[in-house]
C-alpha cells in the first residue's frame, strides 16, 4: 500500500513537471504598465540609460543656462511716435469740428465762454476715440495753444516707462524663466540672432529686472493723479512689450549644455532586472529592449553559422558527386576500351583461320586406274565438303561470337548506365534534401532580417518622436541595426550567388 501511494505522488510530480517549466514570457511582449511573470535575470552586461532619470538631470541642467531675451532698443521711439501722432490727429479733428461751427479754427474769449462751445467740446469728447480731450484743454487748444509743452511731458512719461525690459505674458511653452535671464540688444527685430551672437552681446541680468507688461501698465497708470485718470488709462494702450524671449535659441544653448548628460545604469551577467510583480516601468523597459536586441544578435549569429555549416555540407556533397561522376565515367571508358581490344583480337583470329589452307591429302596409298579416279573423286568431294563444313563452322563461330560481345557489351553499357542514374537519382535527392534543410534554415533567417528592418523602422521613429532625449544613443543604436543588417545581407548575397 505505501509503495503503491510513492508510485502515484513520483507520477503526480513527473505531472507537474510541464506545468513548473512553463516557458517564459518573450522579452519583446512586455509593455509599460506590465507586471513581471517572473525574475528576469541579464544574460549578458547591459549598459542602460535610464530615460526618467536622464530627463530629470537634463532638466536641472538646463535650468542653468539663462533664458535669451532679445530687448529692442527702438521700441520706446516708436511707442513714442504713435502717441505724438494720436495728439496732433486729436488736435486737428478738434479744430475742423471748431471751424465748421464757428468759421474759424481759433476763437475769442467771447466765443470760448458761450454754451455753444462747451456743448461742442461735449459733444467731440464722446465721440472721439483718440486723445480724450478735457473741456479745459478744448478751451486751451480753441484759444490758438499748441499746447507742445504738455504734449512733450507726456511723450517724456511714456520713453520713462518703456525704458525698462517688458515681456509679455504668457512665456512659450516649455520656457520657465531662472534667477538670472541673458539680455541681447537688437535695434531691428527683424535681426538674426545666433548662439555665438548671444555669448558676445549678451549681458546676464536678474529676473527681477524683467517686468511683465501688465504690472508695467499698473505702475504708469499710479503715477497720474486721479484728474488725469483717463488720459492715463489711454497712454497705457501704447505700452507694448519691448523684449521677446527667444525660445529657438535658448533651447540650442541648453541642449548643448545637456547633450552629454544621461542617467547611465549598468547590470552584470546574472544580475536581477525586474523581480518577478514588479511594473514595467520606462528604465526596465530599456533594459528589456537592450537584451532583447542582443539575443537577437546571438541568435542571427548562431543561425549564420548553422547557414554556413549547411553551405559547407552542400559543397562537400557536390564534390563527391563529381567524383563519383568522374570516377564511373574512367571505369566506363576502360571498359569499352577493352571490349574493343577483345573483339580486335577475335577478328584477327577468325582472319586468320579463314585463310589457311589442308597441306596434305586424305589418301593414305597412291592407286592407279580406274580405282585411282574414284578414289580421287571422293578425295575431292570430300575436301570439298569438309571445306564447306568449315567456312559455315566459321560463320557461325564468328555470327556467335560477334552476337555474344555484343550482347555482353550491351548489358555491360545498361549496367553502367543504371549505377550512373542510381548516382544522379541519389545526388538530385540529396540536393533536394539539403536545399529543403536550407530553406527552413533561410525562412528564419528572413524572419530576423524583416524583425531587424522592423526594429531599425521603429528606432528611428521613436527618434523623430522623442526630439533631443536619447537622440545620439538611438543613432548610434540604429547605425549598429544597419550595418548588423548589411552584413547578413552581404553573405546571404554570397551564398545566392555560390
Amino acid at each position: 500500500m505505501v509503495k503503491t501511494g510513492l508510485r502515484f505522488c513520483f507520477l503526480f510530480a513527473f505531472a507537474l513537471l510541464p506545468v513548473l517549466h512553463l516557458p517564459a514570457k518573450p522579452l519583446a511582449d512586455y509593455q509599460l504598465g506590465d507586471k513581471a511573470e517572473e525574475d528576469i535575470v541579464a544574460t549578458t552586461r547591459l549598459t542602460v540609460v535610464d530615460p526618467d532619470g536622464t530627463e530629470a538631470l537634463k532638466q536641472k541642467e538646463a535650468q542653468r543656462v539663462p533664458v535669451v531675451i532679445r530687448y529692442y532698443t527702438n521700441a520706446a521711439d516708436d511707442v513714442v511716435n504713435r502717441f505724438r501722432d494720436a495728439f496732433i490727429t486729436t488736435q486737428d479733428n478738434f479744430l475742423e469740428t471748431v471751424y465748421q461751427s464757428f468759421g474759424h479754427r481759433q476763437l475769442s474769449v467771447n466765443d470760448l465762454a458761450l454754451s455753444k462751445f462747451y456743448l461742442l467740446a461735449v459733444s467731440f469728447q464722446k465721440q472721439n476715440k483718440l486723445f480724450p480731450l478735457t473741456t479745459s484743454r478744448a478751451t486751451l487748444w480753441a484759444s490758438g495753444d499748441a499746447d507742445a509743452a504738455y504734449e512733450a511731458s507726456l511723450a517724456d512719461t511714456l520713453r520713462q516707462a518703456m525704458a525698462r525690459p517688458i515681456r509679455p505674458e504668457p512665456l512659450p511653452d516649455g520656457i520657465k524663466l531662472g534667477n538670472t535671464e541673458r539680455l541681447v540688444s537688437l535695434p531691428d527685430s527683424n535681426e538674426v540672432l545666433t548662439a555665438q551672437a548671444v555669448d558676445q552681446r549678451g549681458k546676464n541680468m536678474p529676473r527681477s529686472n524683467l517686468v511683465a507688461l501688465a504690472q508695467v501698465k499698473k505702475i504708469f497708470q499710479a503715477n497720474f493723479d486721479s484728474e488725469e485718470r483717463d488720459v492715463a488709462k489711454y497712454l497705457a494702450t501704447f505700452l507694448e512689450p519691448n523684449c521677446v524671449v527667444d525660445r529657438e535659441i535658448t533651447q540650442q544653448l541648453r541642449a548643448k549644455r545637456t547633450e552629454d548628460i544621461w542617467a547611465v545604469d549598468n547590470y552584470e551577467t546574472g544580475q536581477i532586472i525586474a523581480h518577478r510583480g514588479q511594473v514595467i516601468d520606462k528604465k526596465i523597459k530599456a533594459a528589456l529592449d537592450q537584451l532583447k536586441d542582443k539575443v537577437v544578435v546571438g541568435q542571427l549569429q548562431e543561425l549564420q553559422v548553422k547557414q554556413q555549416a549547411a553551405v559547407g555540407q552542400l559543397q562537400q556533397l557536390v564534390a563527391d558527386n563529381k567524383l563519383k561522376t568522374t570516377q564511373s565515367e574512367e571505369r566506363t571508358r576502360w571498359l569499352v576500351g577493352a571490349l574493343a581490344l577483345v573483339v580486335l583480337i577475335l577478328a584477327g583470329a577468325i582472319w586468320q583461320l579463314s585463310r589457311r589452307k589442308q597441306a596434305a591429302s586424305l589418301l593414305p596409298v597412291p592407286v592407279k586406274g580406274q580405282a585411282v579416279e574414284q578414289w580421287q573423286e571422293r578425295a575431292l568431294l570430300a575436301e570439298q565438303q569438309t571445306q564447306k563444313l568449315q567456312t559455315a563452322a566459321r560463320a557461325g563461330l564468328l555470327a556467335h561470337l560477334s552476337q555474344w560481345l555484343s550482347r555482353a557489351l550491351t548489358r555491360r553499357l545498361i549496367s553502367q548506365r543504371r549505377l550512373l542514374l542510381d548516382t544522379q537519382n541519389k545526388a538530385i535527392a540529396e540536393m533536394a534534401e539539403l536545399e529543403e534543410r536550407l530553406e527552413k534554415v533561410h525562412a528564419p533567417l528572413q524572419d530576423r532580417l524583416e524583425a531587424y528592418e522592423r526594429r531599425i523602422d521603429e528606432l528611428e521613429k521613436e527618434l523623430a518622436a522623442r526630439g533631443n532625449e536619447n537622440r545620439e544613443l538611438l543613432k548610434a543604436k540604429i547605425e549598429m541595426m544597419r550595418k548588423q543588417l548589411e552584413a547578413q545581407r552581404e553573405k546571404n548575397r554570397r551564398l545566392e550567388f555560390n
